[in-house]
């Protein structure tokens, strides 16, 4: 019997559920994102607004004992957008989506590890909570003092109910990958839009990497309230609106 043929599929930091499944059908591993979206819940989507059920994972073992369950933390009516681990897996190229599924939530079960759950629970938070800042940081920002910084201030922002104004989060809405969204655009009715509305998106925007997650839970405490990233891919710093637009309409032009 010849031996079956093993691929190694990869899942880059701040990738969604969009650029997965298409890596997955392109490589054969799904017919088509339907497929996948059935089973995990399709990105950017308010199930509860529209009147329908996300999907639920479930994995047992034969006690009928959760095998993941990091699975459990997340919120009802949204995808499992978050908690498909960064790495690169070695999976079967025949493998059923029931098999590729389980290796990548041992690999979050192993990843987050106990000291980063005890981290989380002394913060009085969940880990939904945290993946969900966390992927918004992965986007928004490429180096790991970046990410802590701008992970501070969007907990600053969302603890005083201000609007976070992600442009990552209109681009999950809308597709693109604009560093700036237009005016139109972020007016775009959902939940996930920051711009829109104040406080967390309605879930994670995407999969954020162990570098991410931990500027979520270890921020670095800064006077900023604002950033941006210039076209020369520089990350600028602002305490007041004024000096932001400043940034803005010099590194963005």
């Amino acid at each position: 019997m010849p031996a079956r043929e093993e691929i190694d599929i990869t899942i880059i930091p701040g990738w969604n559920l969009r650029q997965i499944a298409a890596d997955w059908q392109k490589k054969g591993l799904i017919k088509n994102e339907d497929e996948f979206y059935k089973r995990v819940g399709k990105p950017a989507y308010d199930y509860a607004a529209n009147g329908q059920k996300a999907p639920i994972l479930s994995f047992t073992d034969s006690y009928g004992k959760d095998l993941y369950p990091l699975l459990v933390t997340k919120q009802k009516g949204v995808s499992y957008e978050g908690y498909f681990f960064p790495d690169t897996y070695r999976v079967y190229k025949d493998a059923k989506l029931e098999d590729i599924l389980d290796k990548i939530f041992t690999n979050l079960e192993d990843k987050i590890t106990v000291e980063i759950r005890t981290e989380i629970n002394k913060q009085k938070n969940n880990l939904f909570t945290i993946l969900t800042i966390a992927s918004l940081v992965e986007k928004e920002a490429r180096t790991e003092k970046d990410m802590k910084i701008v992970a501070d201030i969007f907990w600053r922002r969302y603890e005083k109910g201000w609007a976070l104004q992600s442009c990552a989060s209109v681009n999950y809405v809308t597709g693109k990958n604009t560093p700036a969204v237009s005016a139109e655009d972020q007016l775009i009715e959902s939940l996930y839009n920051t711009y829109k509305y104040s406080g967390l998106p309605l879930g994670p925007i995407g999969n954020p990497s162990l570098t991410a997650i931990k500027a979520a839970l270890y921020p670095e405490k800064n006077s900023y309230w604002y950033f941006m990233t210039g076209i020369d891919g520089k990350m600028r710093y602002a305490s007041t609106l004024d000096e932001h637009n400043a940034n803005v309409w010099r590194y963005l032009r």
